[in-house]
């Protein structure tokens, strides 16, 4: 994702903007993975190869978005990262 876009991106639940940026790799030009936050509703979206993926709630994979949270807890915002252990433990089935 070309830093550029953070100038435009906006939530797609309630059109907040600017959404915060948490970057986990990225090369001088682009984000490569990381994480976009809604710091009105709460709401994440995943950064995946160079994608941002502005999805709405029915629209989410939620296994594979916990799948995504466990790869990066370590650098995950902390409320993120609960978010996704309780979608876990809702599902009852562990990340591969």
């Amino acid at each position: 994702m070309n830093h550029a876009l953070l100038d435009i991106l906006a939530c797609p639940t309630d059109g907040f903007f600017p959404l915060d940026v948490h970057i986990f790799e990225e090369t001088a030009d682009e984000i490569i993975s990381g994480i976009l936050v809604c710091s009105k509703c709460l709401r994440w979206y995943p950064i995946r190869g160079k994608i941002p993926e502005l999805f709405p709630d029915d629209l989410r994979d939620k296994d594979d978005e916990v799948k995504f949270l466990y790869r990066w807890q370590e650098t995950v915002p902390k409320f993120v990262l609960e978010e996704g252990i309780n979608l876990l433990t809702k599902s009852g089935s562990e990340p591969v």
